[in-house]
């Protein structure tokens, strides 16, 4: 079958052929692999983009990209992923579309899709792919790219509210990591006490025959948005900051406005506030170049390239274009 080339390229992004060369930021080595996978990564943010301005829905770029944005117009020389996030609000009318929105082929990750994590993830498939088709609309990247969207909630007004929120939401997360380390080991039975506790706590009824992990995450879930009207000046990306056990806390007003930014050769929205943002998560001399630790391994693709050399040692390859990740 014949693919429209023009019309792929019409449409993708524009990239000087200089910009998928090896090349050396801040004393870092960036290898072509990745300037490919960032490309990629941008058609899947320009697309998020699209479905945004489409549905007046507002984003911002978070963490790293954010840093990114500012310090290096662009991405961080040693970062290999798009961070987003959006207002509790914001975040359900995206996921509430994006099913309809996003085109034949893409993956929403999310609880309603059956993910267990607290935030959403939008890529482009699910499987290593080198057809034609898909290299010319990625910029030659085969593989499976994709972007994390975090929401921001607001904290509770009171101190003494806030603090018996996140306790619960800590007790909770503890339960889904123990799950999570011994699947077999944390068995119903094994955490009948926390499971009373849990419910006790909630007011739940948390059922014994059904997925305990899912049922705990759905909770959570429900537990960092419960206070979508509060009048609470201070927001925080509950969801990322329960699983990584710290706190960052913002201002509501540096969340009121977003900047467009330039981000390698195209803009990015960044929080009117981005400067209390990045100083919360970076301290004040964030300006500073540091090699901050990712959530990951990198390159991202590393995993993937590892499951290829499975399948192929193997001998489990179809002879076709794709292998499933």
């Amino acid at each position: 079958m014949s693919i429209d080339v023009e019309g792929i390229i019409r449409k993708r992004i524009f990239f000087q052929d200089a910009f998928f060369q090896d090349e050396i930021r801040e004393d870092f080595f960036i290898e072509k692999k990745m300037k490919h996978a960032w490309a990629a990564q941008m058609e899947v943010l320009k697309e998020i983009d699209r479905i945004c301005k489409r549905n007046e829905i507002r984003y911002f770029a978070d963490s790293g990209t954010l840093l990114g944005a500012v310090r290096h117009k662009g991405f961080i020389p040693w970062d290999d992923d798009i961070d987003l996030a959006m207002l509790r609000e914001d975040y359900l009318r995206f996921f509430s579309v994006a099913d309809k929105e996003l085109p034949d082929g893409w993956r929403i990750l999310d609880l309603a899709h059956g993910s267990d994590q607290l935030f959403g993830r939008i890529t482009n498939g699910d499987r290593y792919d080198s057809g034609a088709d898909h290299m010319l609309r990625f910029h030659g990247c085969p593989y499976a790219v994709g972007i994390d969207i975090f929401p921001i909630d607001n904290v509770p007004s009171a101190k003494e509210e806030e603090q018996v929120w996140y306790a619960v939401l800590k007790y909770l997360q503890g339960m889904i990591y123990r799950l999570s380390v011994d699947v077999e080991a944390w068995r119903a039975e094994d955490m009948e006490m926390d499971i009373r506790k849990a419910e006790e706590l909630c007011r739940v009824k948390l059922f014994r025959n059904k997925s305990l992990k899912f049922q705990l995450v759905n909770l959570m879930d429900g537990l960092v948005q419960s206070y979508r009207t509060t009048e609470s000046d201070e927001l925080e990306l509950a969801a990322f900051d329960i699983a990584k056990d710290v706190r960052y806390k913002y201002e509501r007003s540096w969340y009121e406005e977003s900047i467009l930014t330039p981000f390698e050769n195209i803009m990015i929205p960044i929080p009117v506030g981005y400067h209390g943002v990045l100083s919360a998560l970076y301290g004040s001399d964030y300006m500073v170049p540091k090699r901050e630790g990712g959530d990951h391994e990198y390159p991202f693709y590393k995993k993937q390239d590892m499951e290829l050399q499975r399948l192929y040692r193997e001998g489990k390859e179809n002879g076709g274009n794709h292998a499933e990740i």
